[in-house]
């Protein structure tokens, strides 16, 4: 069996020699790891994958390719370095066998706080997955921890192995030099950043209002939360002009209601504190990923509240809205007055302030604006 260790490149592969393999592994994007070599990165990789003599492996690649696959039917792993986050280590991992590849991803976490996260996001994304068989969440496979050593110091690499998400690119907020305007940037590595057209920016929202709705239970509240534009948590891809969504991960999934109110919750007034959030979130972003905190324009609100409604209709026709009639939350949203709306979303500002003081910051002096948007859009929405 061939194993191949590469870097992820705009251009495509870039080759990895034993100069590079000698590096320092980076525990984040500024700070070299005390002990560890690139090299240690990818052989933890290699064993990690190769565990109980590759039979959970062989195993994934037979559920992923519906065929027969040998113990010894791998013929090249190429084992790719993508991504070096603060808490994480992302790599592709693609396995030929025949004719055929399969291509999944491996998280690495190194830090105590990296390790808890990546364990719980496991589990949280095993529930998901098992919970509501959506395509939209990376199929989590197995987790497991390799430890390496250097003389007497040791160090644990916790690391998850999932579906990996090709031709799905991350995209921000961005300025057109040209217009001067804002606008969905889409970076695309192989074919270069390009920025979204009006449609496909409304839809990129929608779909992703869509799928935060589609995932959260009308019967305990239980949604997927926190989530943020500018960690690339959705990404996208175009094909044809058809715009396709996905959400990289689920941080946690439970109810945020009580930070409201300790005692029994109306199930009709937590779906509504739901969709405002939803309209909020749906706005934040940073410039460029990692500039200045940055809020989408007022077609955001139009999509996100169509996204939302689109879900719950799906919903409601599949039999797990619970909530009676979707018609009638809209109806119910029709009824408020703009001062009502503010004083919901009032409500919701201690708990960004919490989650973000920067969100919290661009939220209160964009809010007046976003009521006013948000009661006109609710007005304008078909029953």
């Amino acid at each position: 069996m061939l194993i191949e260790y590469l870097f992820s490149g705009p251009k495509g592969d870039i080759p990895i020699g034993p100069d590079e393999l000698a590096i320092p592994f980076k525990i984040s994007p500024s700070e070299n790891h005390p002990f560890l070599t690139l090299e240690d990165y990818f052989k933890a990789i290699k064993e990690f994958l190769l565990k109980d003599h590759g039979k959970p492996l062989i195993d994934i690649i037979r559920e992923r390719s519906n065929g027969h696959i040998s113990q010894d039917g791998i013929q090249k792993i190429l084992i790719r370095s993508e991504k070096h986050g603060v808490l994480y280590h992302l790599a592709s991992v693609e396995i030929f066998f025949g004719t055929r590849s399969v291509k999944l991803s491996v998280s690495t976490a190194i830090s105590e706080k990296g390790r808890d996260w990546l364990t719980h996001e496991f589990d949280i994304l095993r529930l998901l997955d098992r919970a509501f068989d959506l395509p939209y969440l990376p199929k989590p496979y197995f987790a497991g921890a390799i430890e390496l050593h250097s003389g007497p110091s040791k160090e644990t690499l916790t690391m998850v192995l999932a579906d990996w998400f090709e031709d799905y690119h991350e995209w921000h907020l961005s300025v057109d030099k040209d217009s001067g305007k804002e606008r969905i940037c889409i970076w695309d590595l192989k074919n270069g950043h390009g920025f979204a057209s009006e449609e496909e920016s409304h839809e990129i929202f929608r779909k992703a209002a869509e799928i935060l709705t589609f995932y959260y239970d009308t019967r305990n509240f239980s949604q997927i939360y926190p989530w943020h534009h500018a960690a690339g948590d959705f990404i996208v891809k175009r094909t044809n002009g058809i715009i396709d969504i996905r959400l990289t991960t689920a941080r946690r999934y439970e109810s945020f209601m009580g930070f409201f109110s300790d005692g029994n919750v109306d199930p009709v007034i937590a779906l509504i504190y739901f969709f405002l959030n939803l309209t909020i979130r749906m706005r934040l972003d940073r410039l460029d990923g990692l500039g200045d905190k940055v809020w989408a324009g007022n077609f955001s609100v139009e999509a996100s509240t169509k996204g939302f409604f689109d879900a719950l209709r799906i919903m409601e026709t599949d039999g797990r809205y619970y909530l009676g009639k979707v018609d009638d939350v809209l109806s119910l949203l029709k009824s408020f007055s703009p001062e009502e709306i503010d004083k919901l979303l009032r409500s919701l500002l201690e708990m960004y302030r919490k989650d973000d003081p920067g969100d919290f910051s661009i939220v209160r002096s964009n809010l007046k604006g976003h009521v006013n948007r948000l009661h006109r859009v609710v007005q304008n929405s078909r029953l």
